[in-house]
């Protein structure tokens, strides 16, 4: 019956997730399904969980898993009808089932399997519906196993057959091998293109259809024995009923039919386009073509997200400026207020207003204190006073203000207490007292320029041999560190980097760049004890490290003599 032809056993031990397509997706689920092959109950299907997926339906049997469970193709459902049940008969949903697209099982593909492409040489990838499975994931030509796999057969006969007769039996016994179909010169450009091709590889023009050839021999076609029994004519032999006995019949039809409308077994590849075929190298290159495309897009559309945030942060910058002068309006109207003074002398200091404080911490915790908004190019005529007045507050932010709100402390800037800092670290300060109004990092190189007109003591930019981009005080610079280490060297003897970098108030990858630097420069000599074991207590070895001198010869004239 229907039952027999049209569904294929599964192994039912295996979860139903392994069994999906990579392509295929499990939409809904039911126990407690029985299943009608015709009009007539299937005796060996009568208990069991039904589950439907964008391309098949599983009946995953309850006693016998391994060999009672089966899947049927949604492609072979034409039409579907659902029964709500009455009284003692429970809810059935009908399945109408057409043989025009029936494939017989032996020239099915399954889909776990790879497979090279004839033109582009690609394996596509296993674990793919039959559908997708038919087309290179690449280049889209159609695949080709029939031809393959009998020309292959061909070629083993024949070479199994020379290696064990002589050349002149063999010439004479065995068939003459098939000829390969031709290839088809394209009308356009005349490149011999594939016979599966249908556009050419090169400029995509339409190929003619390739004439028969008279010396290929046509094979007979596969055929399947007769199902007994089974009549084309009769209806009931083309329906499967599923009998719903323990409910949940509604919610499975609904995602039935969603499945069915979807029809994902007719869904193109990704290089298909919706106007036809292509294949090939115009396909590839569509199909990179299409990947660039769609990620110019992605681009654009993320930045006009980035673009629409940011006219969202100017919006709340605009309202927090607007709540930190009604608050401090509103401070100063309840100071004049006559007859709140009475009361502000109960106590020894004049609070605000609980919900005045709340807005302004929460205004802080966003970073939206506005008691020095920070500078945005809005506010400004031209680029270059936006420039100098950038360079302004970030040497508020090094230096600290008296009446500036965007350093990193209330009692002064970034570089208060330290003489030398990274550019990296002083971008991300920045931004952090700035808010939501970011500075991106070319704004900031160019105004990192400007600083010395705007600090004192000077704070100038510098980059070390390693590529350490920093912002320095004049103590910092290359003679004056120089300086300064050289008269630390002459008055206490030699010092380990470590030890010089606990004076100098710095970490110690930046104090030996920077000692690296005045060794260049001649002014000191390294003594390299990291290849001397200075101890050696318990196998655990102690090595030494480099120690600075001063050096003695710097400026020393030989006379001649010893």
């Amino acid at each position: 019956m229907a039952l027999q032809k049209f569904s294929k056993t599964v192994d039912g031990t295996i979860p139903v997730q392994a069994l999906l397509y990579n392509d295929e997706e499990l939409i809904a689920s039911q126990d407690g399904v029985g299943i009608y092959d015709g009009l007539q109950k299937s005796p060996q299907h009568q208990s069991g969980t039904i589950h439907v997926t964008s391309q098949r339906l599983f009946y995953i049997d309850a006693l016998k898993k391994a060999s009672r469970s089966f899947y049927l193709e949604l492609s072979h459902v034409s039409q579907t009808d659902y029964y709500a049940g009455l009284f003692t008969s429970s809810p059935k949903v009908t399945l109408h089932l057409s043989s025009d697209n029936f494939v017989p099982e032996e020239s099915t593909q399954t889909g776990f399997e790879s497979w090279e492409c004839e033109v582009c040489a690609y394996r596509n990838p296993p674990g793919l519906s039959p559908s997708a499975a038919r087309i290179c994931g690449l280049c889209g030509v159609p695949r080709n196993l029939p031809g393959k796999t009998f020309s292959s057969s061909v070629e083993i006969l024949q070479s199994n057959a020379t290696s064990s007769l002589p050349s002149s039996a063999s010439t004479s016994v065995l068939p003459e091998h098939p000829r390969e179909p031709s290839l088809i010169a394209c009308p356009a450009c005349t490149f011999l293109n594939h016979p599966s091709m249908r556009t050419c590889e090169i400029c995509a023009t339409p190929l003619p259809k390739a004439a028969g050839d008279p010396h290929i021999a046509k094979s007979a076609p596969a055929t399947r024995p007769a199902t007994p029994g089974f009549d084309d004519n009769d209806p009931d032999s083309k329906t499967i009923k599923l009998s719903f006995r323990r409910g949940g019949d509604k919610v499975f039809y609904a995602a039935l039919k969603r499945s069915l409308k979807g029809r994902a077994w007719e869904v193109a590849p990704s290089n298909v386009a919706n106007d036809g075929v292509r294949s090939g190298i115009s396909g590839i290159m569509q199909a990179v073509e299409t990947s660039a495309q769609n990620r110019d897009t992605n681009m654009s559309n993320a930045l006009e997200d980035l673009e629409a945030l940011m006219a969202k942060a100017k919006d709340m910058v605009r309202l927090a400026a607007e709540l930190n002068e009604r608050l401090t309006a509103s401070s100063m109207t309840t100071a004049n207020n006559p007859y709140s003074s009475s009361l502000s002398l109960l106590s020894s200091t004049s609070t605000e207003p609980e919900e005045a404080t709340f807005i302004r911490s929460s205004l802080s915790q966003l970073g939206l204190q506005m008691e020095n908004t920070p500078v945005t190019l809005d506010m400004m005529k031209d680029e270059r006073e936006w420039m100098e007045q950038l360079a302004r507050e970030l040497a508020n932010v090094l230096q600290g203000s008296a009446k500036a709100n965007l350093s990193s402390s209330a009692g002064g800037g970034m570089m208060k207490e330290r003489g030398i800092i990274a550019l990296d670290e002083v971008w991300g300060g920045w931004n952090r007292a700035r808010g939501v109004a970011l500075i991106p990092p070319s704004t900031f190189l160019q105004v990192v320029p400007l600083l010395p007109a705007f600090t004192n003591p000077t704070i100038t930019s510098r980059s070390l041999n390693s590529g350490l981009a920093v912002l320095h005080t004049p103590p910092y610079s290359r003679a004056a560190f120089a300086a300064r280490v050289c008269g630390l060297l002459a008055l206490a003897g030699p010092k380990s980097t470590t030890e010089i970098a606990q004076e100098e108030g710095m970490t110690i990858s930046l104090t030996a760049e920077m000692l690296n630097i005045v060794e260049e420069d001649g002014d000191v000599c390294r003594d390299d004890g990291r290849c001397v074991i200075q101890e050696n207590s318990k196998d655990v070895l102690v090595l030494g490290e480099v120690n600075w001198w001063a050096n003695l010869f710097l400026g020393y004239t030989w006379d001649g003599q010893q």
